[in-house]
């Protein structure tokens, strides 16, 4: 796995992920260059994957972010020049770097793709014209809210990743399970470590985020006043990744109760930092990361368990450790080798795969019904 030569691409009015050139190899300085989320960081820091910001192409294709999240999209072109801070409506929002997109955003037609055994592009970064003159790279998309093209492999790609993490292996092209927030059990322990030059403080409870609707989170909501009763320190989302991932990196629990349900990018940090999780399963769509002894429906129960980790250091270890097994397997190992599995697959065919004109018309009747 280690010999595998990766790619992750982005393009320059992508309003998540890092803000950096490709020649940056320090995973916690591309990390900690993000717009908000982790993401796949596991590909640069533990795949030594290449990442890349390219320039926004006039293929129709490569213009399928403007229906992702339409409320933003007309202003998404200003992240060219622009930090995401000051596109409308996200004002409250503190990107990791002071630099727009745009500064390190190269044309995706100067770049050697057949270099990389696997490209993978958040939305659709280069175009299917570009793509089709590499048929010993895998090339796989993710759109970014997962909302849409999951379904099935379209625009001359070979596969779509679809942010989902059940430990399902793929051994075809298509459809496959592979997460926004691709890390292994302790890719973000290291990189915190590093950062940081200590270990975890290991102290106080996180509020997951979407425990309250308050934006930026600024106070405890009053159903969690039972913890801060009982005498647990309760820390609160921080906008800025790096200041967030310190505090669940130093946090010794990560909780969630009441408010939406969520995909679980949060929870498979937090575990990914060392921190145990504990939460509802049914309100998490990655729903395997809360283990049956961190499965708690009420406050009194959360107590209850908390109390019982503090007086049982052994048993708080052993529940960390069972959690991030899962991480690894759910959030690494499955989703790199069902990549690993199409990749064998494609250079396995007795000729390339093609794109006809009916793949283009039906896409293009796709990409017209999308809204």
């Amino acid at each position: 796995m280690n010999k595998l030569k990766i790619a992750l691409v982005k393009q320059e009015v992508y309003q998540d992920l890092y803000v950096c050139p490709v020649t940056e190899k320090d995973p916690g300085q591309i990390l900690f260059s993000s717009m908000g989320r982790v993401g796949p960081i596991a590909l640069m820091s533990d795949l030594n994957a290449d990442f890349y910001i390219v320039k926004e192409e006039s293929n129709k294709e490569t213009r399928i972010y403007q229906k992702v999240i339409p409320h933003i999209a007309p202003y998404l072109h200003l992240l060219k020049t622009e930090t995401l801070d000051k596109i409308p409506g996200q004002e409250f929002k503190s990107p990791g770097s002071p630099y727009p997109n745009g500064k390190y955003a190269v044309s995706c037609y100067t770049i050697d793709w057949g270099q990389y055994d696997i490209v993978i592009s958040i939305n659709i970064s280069l175009p299917t014209q570009l793509i089709l003159k590499y048929p010993q790279t895998l090339f796989a998309y993710m759109i970014g809210e997962a909302n849409m093209a999951t379904g099935k492999a379209r625009f001359g790609y070979d596969a779509t990743l679809n942010q989902m993490a059940r430990g399902r292996i793929s051994h075809k092209c298509g459809a496959i399970d592979f997460p926004y927030t691709f890390v292994a059990k302790d890719t973000l322990e290291k990189i915190m470590q590093q950062y940081l030059g200590r270990p975890s403080a290991k102290k106080g409870i996180f509020m997951e985020i979407n425990s309250t609707t308050e934006r930026p989170v600024t106070r405890i909501p009053d159903h969690f006043q039972p913890l801060a009763d009982a005498g647990y320190e309760i820390i609160l989302h921080q906008q800025k990744i790096a200041d967030n991932l310190k505090n669940i990196y130093d946090a010794k629990y990560f909780v969630k109760m009441g408010g939406r349900s969520i995909r679980g990018n949060s929870v498979a940090e937090a575990v990914s930092l060392g921190t145990l999780a504990i939460m509802n399963r049914d309100e998490v769509i990655h729903h395997e990361l809360i283990i049956d002894e961190c499965n708690v429906k009420t406050m009194d129960e959360m107590i209850s368990l908390i109390n019982r980790l503090e007086n049982d250091p052994e048993l708080y270890r052993t529940l960390q450790q069972k959690q991030r097994q899962v991480l690894h397997t759910y959030f690494f190992d499955a989703p790199l080798q069902s990549l690993i599995n199409c990749l064998k697959e494609k250079r396995g065919l007795s000729k390339p795969r093609t794109y006809s004109r009916w793949n283009r018309l039906f896409d293009n009747l796709y990409f017209l019904k999308l809204r």
